[in-house]
């Protein structure tokens, strides 16, 4: 079977590898990219800082090097998230062990007590103001945007992905986020605005709820949630829905 990977180029190897050991067929169609920004925090040093994912690390690593982060508290939203921490050398004080979320983070007692504390949070640009909202109330909040994401230009990968993917009536669809998703539809559109129907009646897998609750207000007929936010959840899910 089919399963198309919408994920940037320069991360999707590990997800195609496991796709393909799984015994399905990784067609990849890349729908955005990733520009590092050159921002600088306000502060030498914050009591915690938060990564929002791995993106997050990988465009962030260098200012937050430049910190003096001996002291800080490390929180990152997801154990992905805190193992590329800890694979660059650095102690993740504080993660989500289930499902990685800004939310699940909140839960969590340590974070949950944080008055008075100086707290940055790596990110990319135009995220949600969720960690803000339950954290500004008694700590002071500032984000720094590490990275942008942009839509892909159209290549003839995109072509020719499209039209393998469509030979087949039976295929399922990958997004991890809604920008991701926003950006694979519009790169559809551009393609052959008339095969949108269509798309949206193939399965879909995504990392969480609110990807779900968005996929179906445009019109996707069948999504699935994979119950970890990881590769490995996504080929859980699809093994889960090509066998029901």
């Amino acid at each position: 079977m089919n399963v198309l990977l919408t994920r940037a180029l320069a991360q999707v190897h590990p997800l195609q590898i496991l796709v393909s050991d799984g015994g399905y067929q990784p067609i990849l169609f890349p729908s955005l990219e990733f520009e590092s920004l050159n921002n600088l925090p306000l502060k030498k040093h914050y009591d915690v800082i938060i990564f929002i994912s791995i993106n997050a690390v990988e465009y962030g690593l260098k200012t937050f090097k430049n910190l003096e982060n001996q002291c800080s508290k490390i929180f990152a939203v997801g154990r992905a998230t805190a193992n590329k921490l800890i694979e660059c050398g650095f102690k993740v004080d504080v993660f989500p062990s289930e499902r990685a979320s800004s939310e699940a983070l909140l839960t969590i007692p340590e974070v949950k007590l944080l008055t008075g504390k100086d707290i940055l949070i790596f990110r990319g640009k135009g995220g949600r103001e969720t960690l803000r909202e339950g954290l500004g109330q008694y700590n002071t909040v500032e984000y720094i945007e590490v990275y942008q994401r942009v839509v892909c230009n159209i290549t003839p990968l995109h072509h020719n992905s499209l039209s393998k993917f469509l030979q087949s009536d039976k295929g399922v669809i990958t997004a991890s986020s809604i920008e991701n998703l926003i950006a694979f539809l519009s790169i559809v559109d551009k393609i052959n605005t008339n095969i949108l129907n269509t798309i949206k009646r193939y399965p879909l897998i995504v990392l969480s709820e609110r990807i779900k609750t968005f996929a179906q207000s445009i019109y996707f007929t069948q999504v699935e949630v994979a119950t970890k936010t990881s590769d490995e959840g996504f080929l859980e899910a699809l093994t889960n829905l090509t066998k029901s």
